[in-house]
């Protein structure tokens, strides 16, 4: 078993989006407040879960209703352990079918999570009742399900790119994995990058090779004797 460093930036997408979008399991993404617009008294709180779960809490926070959804909760845990287990296993074993089930798990997950944060996003709030004023927001937990939405379109682009072939260039990929590390940007040995960088990857490759680059003083041509020219030459 061994890891495949080509697949990490997809297994990392993938996770971060695992990882952001575990919140919306037990906080709501959504929340629709009814005030009294006289005496600036909430009437109802009502709160929304990314899988289903609906609870309105009434004026003190009392619980008006609440109204589970069972079914897609454990649709959405099924798809976050398939995305994260799929993304492991294709990232230790170079096995074909990991090939197939990281790809298909983690889009599976982006479409259940793409469907909630649409509805979500696209959502309007009638706030035009007489006497009533309704305010409808994204939670910080669903901001951030929105985010592990954007985590895995990057993920999905990256594995859909490794199975089917298609490379980044050197230079990105160096670039990334310096940046990865931490340190400097580093280059491909046989890239002389910028054009101001041209003189020293001479010099580089020159040393490699076993050659020295040495330059002549400078006005070394004029210390040489003077040369008497005789009368033939000077016509």
């Amino acid at each position: 078993m061994r890891i495949v460093r080509e697949r990490v930036p997809a297994v990392v997408a993938t996770l971060a989006g695992v990882v952001l979008a575990l919140p919306s399991v037990v906080a709501p993404t959504w929340r629709l407040t009814t005030l009294d617009s006289e005496r600036g008294v909430i009437l109802f709180d009502q709160q929304d879960w990314s899988w289903g779960r609906s609870r309105v809490l009434g004026a003190g926070g009392s619980v008006v209703q609440d109204l589970p959804n069972a079914f897609g909760l454990v649709v959405l845990l099924i798809l976050l352990a398939a995305s994260a287990a799929g993304a492991l296993a294709w990232l230790l074993t170079p096995a074909g079918w990991a090939s197939v089930v990281a790809p298909v798990t983690s889009a599976a997950l982006l479409g259940r999570l793409a469907t909630t944060v649409s509805e979500r996003h696209g959502a309007t709030v009638r706030d035009d009742v007489h006497g009533l004023a309704a305010t409808g927001a994204t939670t910080i937990v669903g901001a951030l399900e929105s985010l592990a939405a954007l985590a895995l379109v990057v993920a999905v682009a990256l594995m859909v790119a490794s199975v089917t072939g298609v490379r980044m260039p050197s230079a990105w990929v160096t670039r990334l994995r310096a940046l990865a590390a931490g340190g400097p940007d580093e280059r491909d040995p046989g890239d002389p990058g910028d054009p101001g960088d041209l003189q020293e990857h001479v010099r580089a490759t020159t040393r490699r090779a076993g050659a020295t680059i040495t330059s002549r003083p400078a006005g070394e041509h004029l210390d040489a004797p003077a040369v008497d020219l005789g009368d033939e030459e000077r016509r």
